[in-house]
């Protein structure tokens, strides 16, 4: 929060990736908040998207999605 709030970034604009129940404030602050695949039910249902597992590289997805316009590599 307080880098955000030191670049100015709007709070709709942040992004919190998270699978565990030490997340779930986390997630709720987010404009995005996303649970990994792996998350225990609670902190899926607490996050606006589920992503897939970290094995299937779902962080990298999510990361991916911040950038659409960038060159994805091939099997990430």
């Amino acid at each position: 929060e307080a880098l955000r709030t030191v670049l100015h970034v709007a709070p709709e604009h942040t992004v919190a990736v998270g699978d565990g129940r030490n997340d779930l404030e986390m997630l709720a602050w987010a404009g995005r908040g996303v649970a990994m695949g792996q998350a225990v039910r609670e902190v899926k249902e607490a996050a606006d998207e589920v992503t897939a597992s970290v094995d299937d590289h779902g962080l990298a997805d999510v990361l991916w999605s911040l950038v659409p316009e960038a060159d994805r590599p091939e099997g990430v």
